[in-house]
């Protein structure tokens, strides 16, 4: 809707983003919901590599996307001349992509440079951070803030370096120094520091009963929301902020962004890790490892000796030793017992490698806060083509591996009762609550951890024994 007020100008040019190309396409989606728009003034090229609204006028209106590299999304968006940006979801969107995307929002014609982002509460993103100021103690934004607009100089390479203030000679006086350094004396017939450097931004709550046309057409939305869990119900119906259920995320966007962008982390030996669960329950996940790059995953849900037989395929198909299967053994895990005997079990509740509890609970903990460390240092990477790859499990439908990982990350989490005792996650009724179901592709993810605490343990003996 923001753009109808320029569609008549040819040297409008608009853009409108979500994080995949496909999420735009959907049925029911953004590109479906704008036929009702714009069909008026223009037409629309369905065509997957162009997607975009050529009006009459000669504007253009396209729906792009985000899921690249970060070198690869610059060279799309360098040089470009948008005098409106959209972004659907900004929460999905990394800090550095929106600070990118902002050198596209100009243009040479007089129209009203805007950037708009929607989404729904998330206290871990960075955007939760970019609009602190909003947003009270309790979570929830603040009724006589609304809609008030501030002044930034968006410095450095995080949300916490920007200078702040409620003019923009405020912010000057902040960042003087800074912007003092930026200025040569030919800008001067363009105008002046405080114009030129300092941005307006604003916040303005979204509620659902505001949204008329919807609640009279689905009544029933409301009530789905409502069942969801407390913490998806705090955010998306109540609009809150800082609502967590249990605990400390570990896990940030960023994070996690890095992750699958990274490198090639394969340097080490190949292993394969499980966890265990069979048909009728949660999806039995295995991960293939060659060093700590996640090469490839298997994903099942068949009766116990299927779950045997595929994952010694699994394990030929890669060419990886039994010694170097790890499988859940609490619970459902025992059957590999008996038909692999040369694998290695991962007991939870096991002691932690250095023999007592002190520092951590038990091994899963260990292993996860090792995986933590090594997540946050760009230690671990994935195939690319693995992001891609689509699932279906309890309460979510073709989903991609990215997105899922995105989601189950927020269950990576410390419980913060009882801090000054030993390191610990939240339990696993806790994770559940949080995002809806068992975390299978994490917690089978972060028991690669295994094979190195159990190198640095036999390591240790043999020195200890010289």
């Amino acid at each position: 809707m923001e753009a109808l007020g320029d569609v008549s100008n040819p040297f409008f040019y608009a853009t409108l983003l979500r994080k995949e190309k496909e999420d735009s396409r959907k049925t029911g989606g953004i590109i479906d919901k704008s036929d009702g728009v714009y069909s008026q003034f223009g037409i629309y090229n369905k065509s997957q590599q162009d997607m975009t609204w050529n009006f009459a006028s000669g504007g253009k209106l396209k729906f792009d996307y985000y899921s690249d590299s970060f070198e690869d999304f610059k060279k799309r968006f360098q040089g470009l001349e948008l005098s409106y940006v959209g972004v659907d979801e900004i929460t999905h969107m990394p800090y550095e992509y929106f600070k990118y995307l902002l050198t596209s929002n100009r243009n040479a014609h007089g129209i009203k440079n805007r950037f708009r982002g929607s989404c729904n509460p998330d206290p871990d993103s960075w955007v939760a951070n970019f609009i602190d100021w909003w947003i009270g103690e309790d979570g929830m934004p603040i009724p006589e803030r609304n809609g008030v607009v501030r002044y930034c100089f968006m410095y450095g390479e995080t949300v916490n370096e920007i200078y702040w203030g409620d003019s923009k000679k405020e912010v000057y006086e902040q960042a003087k120094e800074r912007i003092d350094k930026l200025w040569r004396k030919e800008y001067d017939v363009f105008g002046n520091k405080e114009d030129m450097f300092i941005k307006s931004v604003t916040f303005i709550e979204g509620k659902l009963e505001e949204n008329v046309k919807l609640m009279k057409s689905d009544p029933n939305y409301l009530g789905n929301l409502a069942n969801q869990s407390d913490e998806q119900v705090a955010r998306d119906l109540d609009g809150n902020w800082k609502f967590k259920t249990a605990g400390v995320g570990l896990l940030t966007f960023e994070d996690m962004e890095k992750f699958f962008n990274n490198s090639y982390q394969n340097q080490g030996g190949k292993y394969i890790t499980c966890d265990v669960a069979f048909e009728g329950g949660d999806k039995c996940v295995m991960w293939y490892w060659e060093g700590y790059h996640a090469r490839d995953v298997r994903v099942i849900a068949v009766d116990s000796k299927k779950t045997v037989e595929y994952a010694k395929e699994f394990l030929q198909l890669h060419g990886v030793l039994e010694d170097n299967f790890l499988y859940d053994v609490n619970g459902l895990g025992q059957v590999f017992k008996g038909y692999m005997p040369k694998a290695k079990p991962f007991n939870n509740k096991e002691m932690p490698t250095n023999g007592d509890r002190t520092m951590f609970e038990n091994l899963k903990a260990e292993c996860a806060y090792k995986f933590v460390q090594r997540m946050k240092a760009g230690g671990y990477s994935i195939e690319h083509s693995l992001r891609l790859r689509k699932f279906s499990g309890k309460n979510y439908k073709n989903v991609s591996l990215e997105n899922i990982l995105l989601k189950e990350r927020k269950a990576v989490a410390q419980d913060d009762k009882d801090t000054d005792k030993n390191w610990k996650l939240i339990s696993k009724v806790e994770m559940k609550k949080i995002i809806g179901r068992s975390p299978d592709f994490m917690e089978s993810f972060f028991m690669r951890e295994y094979f190195e605490i159990k190198k640095i343990k036999a390591r240790r003996t043999g020195v200890w024994f010289l």
